[in-house]
């Protein structure tokens, strides 16, 4: 828990006093303003007293070394984002701070798994490592579940393993708070041991959730296990359900999984205490384009919510969900973590919002300053971790799939896509047999997707076939495969799907759009094959150039590249595939790509 005040000396508290009396001038005062009071959901008019990071008055008049008319503005408590992968952004986290601070986030809780899926208790500590020292408050959840799944049902091979006494070696240090998202809820149910130990290691701490679709009894057992929050939810009856049974509702909208037009209908003057706000993966080009948590915001807005209930789940709901009473609150005691917002429209909440300023421990966020930081940035290398993308070249033989029946159709289990969410359907589909090999066909919009395994340099791989991508020719392959980030490729030959993955493994990880064997196009990702340290403008313009190619190849998913990714969690429903083979979510058990 993270208290509301945290003065070292009693000089230092003294002077505190003095300026809240209007003793001695603060270092800014917001002059004439409106202000959100989140504990009464009213807003207020006066001054707001800032000094030395701290809110110390509001609603009386102050004096302040710098003061601000803010008579056309209102101030509402910094946004918090509370639940991210900033791996998803591709984005070491100092770059990470430089696209989410101005837009409003103050404050985020970063839940490190993909790259402790891919090095581990290093990768933990290089995440801790990476947020120190940064403008943006970087709170951290120990990844519970690496792999997603318990490895000794062997449905997925990740770059490490992570048990109880892994994460206890963290616990200690100051920016921890919990235990990450708990995925592996089968395992959860079933009374797994490892996964039962790191429940039990935390259980003073907050416990994260991750349970999509569960209900009933299932879902009372996953709370009575001490787990306190889930922003898997994708329909308003299961949003309920988790609210009614004591879990805090996290919203969220990412740049493939969009949640936040069903959910927000449960947002309303009781809920808003304990329904936070939440991106979880969300790349730089959509940020820049629309936006962070103000966008989540600004689409409540639009949506007709008052904006009290809005500003409120989206920084002291959050807050209290993780223990942080120093923030989230406009009032005195509070960190001066503060937004500087008003309606698009003079007057009209409903047109939307526009985020003016923002003030981080009272100093206001400046792009220039954020650009120097990350340049100046330590920690951008995991030291001596060798290639991040263990693969022998491949062939287009490595894609094939034998018939079993010896008649000229084949029938197989299908990935079905479903736009703007990361769930699939369990789908089957009636393919040609050539040459005692099924083929993909394009009339059917069934591909080819294939998981090579990447870490180990096992050489194991698997194929299967997939539906929603409409593509007519070339193949994307990315080494981001959540969670356990092997490489992954989907393409309409097996000869071009051979060249893309082969071309990843030459830029040692990364974003690879193959046009066909000879013209691809990249984006590489050194750190981990994840993340980058390039300018998020530069990171966000190659994005938007290789999904614009994704386009010419006819595929019309939004965002192509995360909706692939997420086609390899073994814990989400309902049919996945990973280096293993085809995986039945419902049953958690292997298939074969071939009835």
């Amino acid at each position: 828990m993270v208290g509301k005040t945290a003065y070292r000396t009693p000089e230092e508290l003294a002077a505190h006093i003095r300026v809240a009396r209007g003793i001695e001038p603060a270092d800014l005062v917001i002059k004439h303003t409106r202000f959100l009071d989140v504990y009464t959901g009213a807003f207020l008019s006066g001054d707001v007293a800032v000094y030395r990071g701290r809110i110390v008055g509001t609603q009386q008049v102050y004096r302040g070394r710098r003061e601000l008319d803010g008579s056309s503005l209102t101030v509402v408590p910094g946004f918090i984002d509370a639940h991210v992968h900033i791996e998803s952004s591709l984005l070491t986290p100092a770059r990470f701070q430089q696209v989410v601070l101005p837009s409003g986030t103050t404050t985020v809780i970063w839940d490190p798994h993909e790259i402790a899926n891919v090095r581990g208790v290093e990768g933990l500590r290089w995440a801790l490592a990476a947020t120190e020292g940064l403008d943006l408050d970087v709170f951290v959840m120990l990844s519970s579940c690496v792999p997603s799944t318990s490895p000794e049902r062997e449905l997925e091979t990740s770059g490490a393993e992570l048990h109880a006494d892994d994460l206890t070696v963290l616990g200690g240090h100051p920016r921890v708070l919990g235990l990450a998202e708990m995925m592996n809820y089968p395992g959860l149910l079933a009374g797994e041991p490892d996964v039962l130990r790191k429940l039990l290691a935390f259980q003073s701490r907050r416990r994260d959730g991750h349970c999509p679709g569960l209900r009933g009894q299932d879902l009372n057992a996953y709370g009575a296990a001490g787990i306190h929050s889930c922003h898997e939810s994708t329909t308003l009856d299961e949003a309920r359900e988790k609210l009614q049974k004591g879990f805090h509702v996290l919203i969220r909208e990412g740049s493939c999984a969009k949640d936040a037009d069903a959910l927000l209908p449960l947002l309303d003057d009781y809920s808003s205490a304990v329904i936070g706000l939440c991106s979880d993966d969300r790349n730089p080009a959509d940020i820049a384009c629309e936006g962070h948590i103000n966008w989540i915001a600004d689409k409540a807005l639009r949506a007709g919510h008052k904006p009290e209930v809005v500003f409120r789940a989206a920084s002291f709901a959050a807050a209290r969900a993780f223990g942080l009473e120093d923030r989230g609150v406009v009032a005195p005691g509070f960190l001066a973590d503060i937004c500087l917002v008003r309606p698009r429209e003079p007057g009209r909440w409903s047109s939307g919002l526009t985020v003016e300023a923002v003030y981080k421990r009272g100093r206001l966020v400046e792009p220039a300053a954020l650009e120097t930081a990350a340049r100046s940035s330590q920690t951008q290398t995991l030291a001596g971790h060798g290639p991040n993308v263990r693969l022998a070249a491949c062939t287009a033989d490595d894609f094939q799939v034998p018939a079993v029946s010896g008649s000229a159709q084949e029938r197989v289990r299908v990935i079905g896509v479903r736009r703007r969410q990361i769930l699939t359907d369990a789908l089957e589909a009636s393919l040609s047999v050539s040459d005692g090999l099924v083929r993909g066909e394009l009339s059917q919009d069934v591909l080819k997707i294939a998981v090579f395994e990447r870490h180990r340099g096992t050489g194991r791989r698997a194929v299967g076939f997939v539906q929603g991508f409409g593509m007519q020719r070339g193949a994307i392959a990315t080494s981001i495969n959540h969670d356990s980030h092997n490489a992954i490729v989907v393409g309409t030959d097996d000869r071009v799907m051979a060249a893309a993955l082969n071309r990843l493994r030459e830029i040692d990880g990364g974003i690879v759009v193959a046009l066909d064997e000879m013209s691809l196009e990249t984006l590489p990702l050194p750190i981990g094959g994840l993340m980058c340290d390039r300018a998020p403008q530069e990171v966000a313009a190659a994005l938007e150039r290789l999904r614009g190619l994704t386009k010419t190849l006819g595929c019309p998913l939004e965002e192509p590249f995360i909706q692939l990714s997420f086609l390899a969690l073994p814990v989400i429903p309902s049919l996945k595939i990973t280096d293993r083979g085809l995986v039945d979510v419902e049953r958690f058990r292997l298939v074969g790509a071939v009835i």
